[in-house]
């Protein structure tokens, strides 16, 4: 009998809601992590981003509800890049520019592979090392970002077999469960001579939405030499 296996996200955990932990002066705090996205606007890019400093910088969630007025600082900086895009969506170079406004708590590498297996062994090892990947999604009818927080893979084996999203645009996760969708890595529709059709992969959230997607890019995220925690 198959044994499956979640490996997570350094520092996230949902005893009840997902949090992320910060190191206070004498202990951990744990603050909300989901973030929820107008279904009439294409601010995933700035979300995705917001939750990677969140939980590898330590980025107080209170400030990032504020981020619109803030008047300085790496919040400032990403609220005046990625309002230009609010409406449009994101490419990954953009992605690129708003982890920027970050530095040098956080960096990052835009992927070059296309390949559905070479990006989620990608995002193991990215999850395996610390890191918080951001994943690009295509559908017929739109692209979304979402963070990756975990893969699902066998028992014993470092193959994945799902990716475990939180998607700003699904309502939060089941109290005691840290994602909200989650993505089949595996072709599930395929054409004549059995080749899997351009939009092959299961994406299924927790409000019960299911949709057919490629993935379309990816970029790891991560710590730098100043970062809180």
């Amino acid at each position: 009998m198959l044994k499956l296996q979640h490996k997570f996200v350094a520092g996230v955990r949902a005893d009840t809601n997902v949090e992320y932990a910060i190191q206070g002066k004498r202990r951990l705090r744990w603050n909300d992590l989901h973030i929820t996205q107008s279904e009439l606007d294409g601010a995933c890019g700035i979300v995705v981003v917001a939750q990677a400093a969140m939980v590898l910088a330590g980025i107080r969630r209170e400030d990032v509800e504020e981020m619109s007025s803030a008047k300085s600082g790496p919040l400032h900086t990403l609220w005046a890049l990625a309002k230009k895009t609010y409406f449009e969506g994101t490419t990954d170079r953009q992605i690129e520019s708003f982890v920027g406004a970050f530095e040098p708590k956080l960096n990052c590498k835009v992927s070059t592979n296309r390949n559905t297996k070479d990006i989620s062994q990608e995002i193991l090892e990215a999850i395996d090392a610390g890191h918080v990947p951001i994943l690009a999604l295509e559908s017929r009818g739109w692209n979304h970002w979402v963070t990756v927080l975990g893969v699902e893979k066998e028992s014993g084996k470092n193959k994945p077999l799902a990716l475990l999203c939180l998607d700003a645009s699904n309502s939060r996760p089941p109290w005691g469960v840290i994602y909200n969708a989650r993505c089949g890595i595996q072709p599930s529709e395929y054409g004549k001579n059995r080749k899997p059709k351009k939009y092959s992969l299961r994406y299924s959230s927790a409000d019960g939405g299911l949709h057919h997607v490629r993935l379309h890019g990816l970029v790891i995220v991560t710590r730098g030499l100043s970062a809180v925690v």
